[in-house]
C-alpha cells in the first residue's frame, strides 16, 4: 500500500468513499440511456392552466424502456396522454399509464398523438422560458431535462 493510500484511509475515509462512489453515481445519472430530441413545452395565452410538452425520446439501450410519467416544478401534475378519435370523429385526450420505447427505437411525443400534459401550471410560461422536468421510467430510473418554451404562435 502506498503512503498516499494509507493517508487517505487513515485521515480521509469520507473522501475515499466518495471517490469509490463516483463511477456508480455517473452510471446512475447516465441511465437509462435515453436521448431527448427536439423537445419543447407549448406556450399558451395568459390564464391557461394546462399545457403540453413534446419531444422524441430515443432509446440507446438493448432493452425496451417504459416511460411511466414525469414531474416538473412548473406544474402540479404531469400525465402521459394520447389523442384518440372517438365515434363520430370527435377527438379527445386519454390518460395512459405508460409508454414503451423499443430497444434502439424511439417514441415521438407530438401534437395530435402521445404527449405529456402539464396540469395546473404554477406560473405563466413565455416564449423563450425554459421548464425543468424529470422523466420517470419503470424500475425507478429518471432523466432530468430542461425544455424551451415555444409559443403556440411560433410552432
Amino acid at each position: 500500500m502506498t503512503s498516499l493510500q494509507k493517508l487517505l484511509i487513515n485521515n480521509c475515509p469520507g473522501l475515499l468513499l466518495a471517490l469509490c462512489l463516483v463511477p456508480t453515481l455517473a452510471l446512475a445519472a447516465a441511465s437509462p440511456g435515453v436521448e431527448v430530441r427536439n423537445g419543447y413545452v407549448r406556450g399558451l395565452p395568459p390564464g391557461t392552466v394546462n399545457t403540453s410538452a413534446y419531444m422524441t425520446l430515443v432509446n440507446n439501450t438493448e432493452e425496451t424502456l417504459v416511460l411511466t410519467g414525469a414531474t416538473t416544478p412548473a406544474a402540479n401534475n404531469v400525465m402521459i396522454h394520447t389523442t384518440v378519435r372517438r365515434q363520430g370523429g370527435m377527438m379527445s385526450m386519454e390518460h395512459v399509464m405508460s409508454a414503451e420505447i423499443p430497444a434502439h427505437g424511439q417514441l415521438k411525443l407530438a401534437t395530435g398523438g402521445m404527449h405529456l400534459m402539464l396540469m395546473g401550471m404554477k406560473r405563466q410560461l413565455r416564449d423563450g422560458n425554459t421548464v425543468k422536468m424529470t422523466l420517470q421510467f419503470e424500475g425507478g430510473e429518471s432523466v432530468a431535462i430542461e425544455l424551451p418554451v415555444i409559443s403556440v404562435l411560433n410552432e
